[in-house]
């Protein structure tokens, strides 16, 4: 992933933490709504992989919090709707950042509001500060719930815009953020 940034494009580092944390965003999100599908012998592997899917989540908003303080940022393009549409994607993108940062919080007081260590990637696990709590962990889990499925759908209407800029307005919004080699393809 490259550093580099055009004047019109996200970095290449900038790109891969976007998709990377697009594809662990979806990819918990699902495995959180199919958890009970599984056989029950699977459901431990199952979490496991959410768990490991929504810390991954988490260390990839600092980490391109991080890099935004040294890397920001292009502006945004000029938009037909200006400039309402602009402070609405900046909203929507606030948001989205501050949910990658509560669902999977949110997550970890579930966990040992249950009385479960935190696996750390299969390397370490916390164990749980506290004793089980059901009445705190159903609330905890609900609000995991609802923000997690916030996120998604949040995420969704993203990518639904950014769709929308591409193939209706015909803008570049969506090909700067394109891996290399696929942001000049019309």
């Amino acid at each position: 992933m490259s550093g580099v940034r055009s004047s019109a494009g996200y970095t290449g580092t900038a790109k891969g933490l976007h998709w990377l944390a697009a594809l662990c965003v979806v990819s918990a999100w699902l495995l959180g709504e199919l958890v009970d599908t599984f056989p029950k012998d699977a459901e431990r592997a199952v979490v496991f992989t959410h768990v490991t899917f929504g810390l991954t989540v988490l260390a990839l908003v600092f980490v391109r919090l991080g890099w935004r303080v040294g890397h920001p940022p292009p502006p945004l393009l000029p938009s037909l709707f200006s400039p309402w549409a602009e402070r609405l994607a900046l909203l929507v993108h606030g948001v989205l950042y501050l949910l990658m940062l509560a669902v999977p919080t949110a997550g970890i007081v579930w966990l040992f509001a249950r009385g479960q260590s935190l696996p750390l990637f299969g390397l370490a696990e916390i164990a749980s500060p506290w004793a089980r709590d059901r009445t705190l962990s159903r609330s905890v889990g609900e609000i995991h719930e609802l923000l997690a499925n916030v996120l998604f759908f949040l995420a969704l209407f993203h990518a639904l815009v950014a769709l929308a800029h591409h193939y209706v307005l015909k803008d570049d919004t969506l090909r700067r953020m394109l891996p290399a080699g696929h942001g000049s393809a019309r």
